[in-house]
């Protein structure tokens, strides 16, 4: 951390308790907050109030004023059902993008595709702000999640047992909510930054925002052309269970391709009255999905010498389009943390993909597959409309929260093929599907301070879901309707004053996504087949916790918690032969799975100045975290459930630190092991990744970031299935190794503004709200006119004789 020559963060939290204590009834966009929560923040804004203030620095000293730096860290102000970790800009943040600084948070991870897990569980919702959006929706996830930038978000919410107040949409099972950056500092304040690496590949990002009195006016731009380059090679082999022969495919493949995103957004806030907010905004993005492969096949039959063999090149272009609209209002009460939200959105994605393929045969006999050249269009649509409401106030001695929900969710999928040869129509992949999805539900939750040390929240939501869907090419129609009860309980236990058991259940669903969904029978090539399954309902989802928080010597956070987790009626993909030489790829609800575990996190750091024996320690700041676990599923046979079980052990770690090497160079380091996972009947082997980030300020506001991505080159991807009549291995060598280099500018405020929020926080009162902003803005009043020089006396005259 840098020194400051501002006065000392005691000053500032004196300063800033005993403001916002007198003007707390004042306040004009006060969150919701529970009684129990305001009654522990009074003692702590007493004691900051009390403490001496601290004399600043000579103003003539001229030091750069304290930075803000972190590596992925927990918040103090985690919540009874979830703990939230920021990811503020920093030298691992700067041109980052949102699966770059998941890979940081404890047991999360993304590999190469996007895919995210959590807990080695694939089952994971993503939220924004706790809401759904479209471009997190399906397939569009793993894209957007390569793309959106960091440094649109200022922390991540893990939310491994999500209480009654969370849908079940985007996936069900455990929340990964992103919080998108708040803008409520005073007056005009921005960033731009700008990153270039190789191979044309760059990234420019820009937000800015203008608070004054009772409105707030922000705005965001990103551009972004990356993407990664893979080597694939796949063996496959069916084993006839007639007489035990064995047929060998074997596959290689290269793929290629930048892709573009550029998005933007406005938003802002404005209080017409002093209990009535009004928010609202727009966002849109546009990602390009460019792509070039080379493609090898080769049919060994039961013999060592190839039957068939051919090449196939591909070339793919289009894009994606997504937008979202959001309008919110909020009424607060006079009664303390009584509040009324309403919050309506709307979101789109579509997205369409053109592809050529032209086949190159070098061995083909007569009888053999038929290649023809031919174009394909993919349009697919996802259109979400979402709206909720949301009541908060006490009732009793306990905090009530109610609310109501209502989502409606439209899919398409076209998928159109061409024969180069003659214009004809490819039957045997062509095709039209549409779902609709509309879900009700309703909620409500009591959080409860028993005691002194007892902390209770249950709560139970009802959805009702209206599921149909209509394969218009083979006039397939089916549909659904379900309504599940799903409870949560939390429970907390206070040790000591750094110190805290939590306990907590709930359960979940996870529905289906839609190409899971659609039963047309898609002839990928004379190899490979695939069908969704209309008859698929939901995983069901039970999860149990025990954890344990505390602070070592009053400073270090750690925790350790153990989990299980079970489900029923799993979503397992099916692999069977149809003939000889084609395999049927589809979805079907069979077996159950379990997990558990133990999880475990430790953050500390050495302050700056400190000394050993005499010597200087360096400034680091470290996090650790793993996850041990393990997962049993049932196996399946040729018929269906075998009554075995597949069982794997994994271990999931991840480390970072960052040192502050000079007040003006911080470099940072952060890896993880992702560990094995079982995958339908198989498994995909463990991988890691190593990264390096350097950031060095030219002054408080300009700096340099230098970003080093999988530096040993460790995040290649082995898959292995093994049935009684299936093995199969395909190896995926990814390369995502390069160097990213940029700038980065901040401007307007006042320097120093992170410090005062960080009071205020402490002190227990909303950074949001009209009192702090009035705090925030006293005292930079207050630090312009210290930052001024100071000027030198004039020599009082001499006295004539």
């Amino acid at each position: 951390m840098h020194t400051s020559s501002r006065p000392s963060l005691s000053v500032l939290s004196s300063t800033i308790a005993a403001l916002l204590l007198s003007w707390q009834a004042q306040a004009q966009t006060t969150e919701a907050t529970p009684p129990k929560a305001k009654e522990e923040a009074k003692p702590a804004a007493a004691k900051l109030a009390a403490q001496p203030a601290a004399q600043p620095a000579p103003a003539t000293q001229e030091v750069p004023p304290a930075a803000v730096v972190n590596v992925v860290s927990e918040r103090q102000s985690n919540r009874i059902d979830r703990q939230v970790y920021d990811v503020k800009a920093d030298a691992s943040t700067a041109g980052a993008s949102v699966g770059d600084v998941l890979n940081n948070v404890p047991s999360v991870s993304v590999d190469p595709n996007g895919t995210v897990r959590l807990r080695g569980s694939e089952r994971v919702t993503v939220l924004v702000d706790g809401k759904p959006t479209a471009q997190m929706q399906g397939e569009n996830r793993a894209a957007a999640i390569n793309a959106l930038p960091a440094e649109n978000f200022e922390s991540v919410q893990v939310i491994n047992n999500p209480g009654a107040e969370f849908g079940n949409e985007a996936g069900g099972g455990p929340i990964l909510n992103l919080i998108s950056r708040r803008y409520t500092k005073p007056g005009g304040n921005g960033t731009v930054a700008g990153n270039v690496g190789p191979a044309g590949r760059k990234n420019a990002f820009a937000n800015g925002s203008y608070s004054a009195g009772y409105a707030s006016v922000n705005g965001t731009f990103n551009y972004r052309r990356d993407g990664n380059e893979t080597d694939t090679e796949s063996t496959r082999e069916r084993i006839d269970p007639a007489n035990g022969s064995i047929s060998r495919l074997h596959q290689t493949a290269q793929r290629s391709g930048l892709t573009d995103f550029i998005q933007g957004g406005v938003g802002g806030r404005y209080n017409f009255n002093e209990r009535d907010t009004l928010t609202g905004s727009l966002s849109l993005n546009k990602r390009g999905n460019d792509s070039r492969s080379s493609e090898h096949l080769t049919d060994f039959g039961t013999g060592s010498a190839p039957l068939v063999d051919y090449l196939t090149r591909r070339s793919a272009s289009g894009d994606a389009l997504n937008h979202e609209v959001v309008a919110g209002w909020e009424r607060r009460f006079s009664t303390d943390g009584e509040s009324l939200k309403a919050d309506l959105r709307h979101s789109s994605n579509t997205n369409n993909v053109d592809t050529a393929a032209m086949y190159q045969p070098v061995l083909l006999p007569v009888g053999g597959p038929v290649l023809r050249n031919y174009t394909q269009n993919v349009e697919t649509r996802v259109r979400l409309t979402d709206l909720s409401t949301d009541y908060s106030g006490k009732a009793g001695p306990g905090f009530l929260t109610a609310g109501a929900r209502w989502q409606r969710t439209r899919q398409s999928s076209d998928y159109r093929y061409l024969f180069l040869d003659n214009g004809a129509v490819d039957t045997k992949r062509s095709n039209l599907f549409d779902l609709e999805q509309d879900v009700t539900a309703a909620y409500s939750t009591y959080e409860l301070p028993i005691n002194a040390l007892w902390s209770f929240k249950g709560g139970l939501r009802v959805e009702h879901t209206e599921l149909n869907l209509d394969q218009v090419t083979t006039n397939v129609q089916a549909g659904n309707s379900y309504t599940n009860y799903l409870p949560s309980l939390f429970l907390t236990y206070k040790l000591d004053k750094f110190s805290n058991l939590r306990f907590s259940y709930s359960d979940r669903i996870s529905r289906p996504a839609s190409g899971d969904l659609n039963p047309f029978v898609n002839y990928v090539n004379e190899y490979a087949v695939t069908s969704g399954n209309p008859r698929l309902h939901p995983v069901k989802l039970h999860s149990l916790e025990l954890g344990y928080e505390t602070k070592i010597m009053g400073l270090m956070p750690a925790s350790l918690r153990g989990y299980m987790r079970h489900e029923s009626d799993v979503i397992t993909e099916r692999r069977t032969f149809i003939s000889p030489t084609a395999l049927l790829t589809t979805k079907a609800n069979e077996g159950d799975r379990q997990a558990g575990g133990v999880e475990f996190s430790i953050m500390a750091m050495v302050p700056p100045n400190m000394k050993w024996n005499g010597i200087s320690l360096p400034a680091i700041r470290f996090m650790f975290n793993g996850n041990w676990g393990f997962i049993e599923q049932d196996r399946l046979g040729t018929l269906g459930l075998s009554g075995e079980k597949r069982r794997t052990p994994s271990l999931h770690l991840q480390g970072g630190a960052q040192w502050t090497i000079t007040p003006e160079d911080t470099l940072t380091f952060m890896t993880f092991r992702q560990g094995k996972q079982l995958s339908g009947e198989g498994y995909r082997e463990p991988f890691s990744i190593v990264n390096l980030a350097l950031e060095h300020k030219f002054s408080p506001r300009l700096s340099l970031n230098i970003r080093a991505n999988d530096v040993l080159q460790t995040t290649d991807q082995r898959f292995r299935v093994d049935t009684a009549t299936l093995r199969e291995r395909t190896d995926v060598q990814v390369h995502q190794r390069r160097l990213y280099m940029g700038l980065r500018y901040t401007f307007g405020g006042v320097t120093g503004n992170d410090a005062v929020r960080n009071a205020m926080q402490a002190a227990g009162m909303n950074p949001d709200s009209q009192a702090a902003k009035d705090a925030m803005r006293m005292m930079q009043g207050q630090q312009s006119q210290q930052d001024k020089p100071t000027q030198p006396e004039k020599p009082a005259p001499e006295k004539k004789n």
